[in-house]
């Protein structure tokens, strides 16, 4: 009898506890969310965004405006969503840089991947795209190689343009793969990589297939590989690295969306399964097939388990393809 005394009490304040996370979730949103992005506008993760902002806006009965804080591999808009209030008013639309690769890149970070975030929903995989200029002497990997050994040995290496850290791991384990150089040029996003390789300034880049299919159909710059287990339905015709002979250049990124730590686990449930309806739709599913990438539909918990893994996974890369820390 002691025992229901004491615990009387602490089952009430659960239940208010609960209940008003309850009316919380029914009323939220109430205002306009923002979402930050750490990549350009033109970039696959952008353009996800403003799909889904669109979507949310239908279902959520609010306005979500689209704040892109590019540069720093992601570690900007990570440092701004992870001060902004946990109220469900400030996400980040993340991505496998900041929520992935940072750890093993720098030796300093101003945030914890996993700690200062509450994982809401997956939203997109997407492979890279090894592609060259219109005008390459080459038409597949092996006659990209041929060359690309050529010019290593005569000490003038391709110009490599990246616009993320995925692409920068990509040629890594490229080089690794066909025992090759690269000159590499850094770029603050994959459009602006990709306008200097459509100009001729650059030999070659890995881009994900949303950045690159208007360039590559309308013969601007030509696909040679992807590096994905299969072939993008988008672009049917080009071949996976895996098919050329290098199964090893295999790296396939995501795109995420998280609240900041200690968000009501009630508005971050409602987030999720909104998201989960739209990346099941029909609209949804179209708009994902034509970017060239795969939906990730994810509960938050399965969210946290996979961050955590791709930290893992990333590290690994990073340390066989041997980028130094920052």
């Amino acid at each position: 009898m002691t025992v229901v005394r004491l615990l009387r009490p602490l089952l009430a304040a659960f239940t208010l506890l609960f209940s008003a996370s309850l009316v919380l979730a029914q009323s939220y949103p109430d205002r306009p969310i923002k979402l930050v992005l750490p990549f350009p506008p033109g970039s696959a993760t952008d353009g996800v965004s403003r799909f889904l902002a669109d979507e949310l806006r239908k279902s959520l009965g609010q306005t979500l405006v689209i704040e892109n804080r590019a540069g720093a591999d992601g570690i900007i808009a990570a440092q701004a969503v992870k001060a902004a209030p946990p109220d469900g008013y400030t996400l980040m639309v993340s991505t496998n840089s900041a929520h992935g690769t940072n750890p093993a890149l720098y030796n300093t970070l101003p945030y914890d991947p996993e700690k200062d975030f509450e994982p809401v929903a997956g939203l997109i995989k997407i492979p890279q795209m090894l592609v060259v200029r219109k005008d390459f002497p080459a038409n597949d990997v092996a006659g990209f190689l041929k060359l690309a050994k050529e010019r290593s040995a005569a000490g003038k290496p391709l110009s490599f343009a990246t616009g993320n850290t995925s692409s920068r791991i990509a040629a890594e384990l490229l080089k690794a793969a066909g025992g090759i150089d690269l000159t590499i040029a850094s770029y603050r996003g994959m459009p602006q990589a990709m306008t200097d390789l459509v100009g001729g300034q650059i030999d070659v880049s890995f881009s994900d297939p949303f950045a690159a299919a208007g360039f590559i159909n309308g013969s601007q710059i030509k696909a040679l590989g992807v590096t994905d287990a299969a072939r993008v339905p988008l672009l049917p015709s080009v071949s996976t690295m895996t098919e050329a002979g290098h199964p090893s250049v295999a790296l396939v990124s995501f795109v995420a969306l998280f609240a900041p730590a200690k968000t009501d686990p009630a508005i971050v449930s409602r987030l999720n399964a909104e998201i989960n309806k739209i990346l099941a739709s029909p609209q949804g599913k179209d708009y994902i097939h034509k970017m060239g990438a795969s939906a990730m539909v994810m509960s938050p918990a399965q969210l946290r388990s996979f961050v955590s893994s791709e930290i893992a996974r990333y590290g690994q890369l990073i340390s066989a393809a041997g980028i130094p820390k920052k």
